[in-house]
């Protein structure tokens, strides 16, 4: 059984683009482990707080207090955010038994993509005859704010959450139920309280910019290419799936399922 974290990452105008961490269930403990070691090296270095939510937009952006103290949140500039993305990505990589891959796609609609990825999901797991379970980034439905919820806003907040995971879940609920390996309905994670899906926004946000960079013809002259967020995506490129384009697949955007050219990954499993 894979244990299949999900986030995206894109424009509004020209695509999406959705990134996975799979990781089999007997090693999740130790890939936690190496991420954490992550955040204990750059608490070290840059007093970043081991609880504080490590967003790739706003990490490399200079936005939010991440440093346990003002004296280090006022040096906590460019260079040390760009060091902080590549020393998490990096101390994750140490440990071999997981494996990253990210599906590109002109479509803007995220349901449409991720219904994409889950077919390619499942012809990938097909062929490892493995199963997954995935966890994507979204509202849980749990309270962000100082003190209790009151229950008119835990009521709110829970119907949020199950209305936005809708789409997603109907995804999981339309697979043939005699030969899908995507098991279960899709569970929401909030990167504010689930470490590997920070991990994967990391990871998502320098695999589209790496490949906004690779391909302007697909994606366009827009905003400026965060190339910080690229060189913390190199650190994981010794668990990108064999036969992607640096980690990538591009999809067929008239198919949920992958292209012929896509089929190389079938032949991959996480290395290590």
């Amino acid at each position: 059984m894979y244990l299949c974290y999900v986030d995206d990452s894109g424009d509004s105008r020209n695509g999406t683009t959705l990134s996975a961490i799979l990781v089999e269930a007997q090693h999740w403990s130790g890939l936690l482990d190496a991420w954490l070691a992550g955040r204990r090296a750059v608490y070290r270095e840059f007093g970043v707080l081991k609880h504080a939510e490590l967003h790739a937009n706003r990490l490399y952006k200079g936005r939010g207090r991440l440093c346990e103290t003002s004296e280090q949140n006022a040096v906590f500039d460019t260079p040390r955010r760009a060091a902080t993305g590549r020393m998490m990505l990096s101390r994750l990589s140490r440990f071999k038994h997981f494996a990253v891959v990210t599906v590109a796609s002109p479509q803007t609609s995220k349901p449409a993509v991720y219904a994409q990825f889950v077919a390619w999901l499942e012809d990938w797991a097909s062929h490892e005859d493995a199963y997954l379970m995935i966890f994507y980034d979204g509202l849980q439905g749990l309270h962000r704010g100082d003190g209790e919820a009151t229950p008119e806003e835990a009521s709110e907040l829970w119907q949020t959450a199950v209305r936005d995971a809708t789409p997603y879940r109907r995804v999981h609920r339309d697979l043939d139920l005699g030969t899908r390996r995507v098991v279960e309905d899709v569970v929401m994670q909030d990167s504010h309280y689930s470490q590997f899906i920070q991990a994967v926004d990391l990871v998502a946000y320098g695999a589209y910019h790496q490949h906004r960079q690779d391909h302007p013809e697909i994606w366009g002259a827009g905003a400026p290419i965060v190339r910080d967020a690229i060189r913390a995506y190199v650190q994981t490129r010794d668990r990108w799936i064999p036969g992607t384009d640096k980690g990538v697949v591009w999809l067929d955007p008239t198919t949920q399922g992958p292209p012929a050219e896509a089929e190389g990954p079938r032949d991959a499993r996480p290395r290590g």
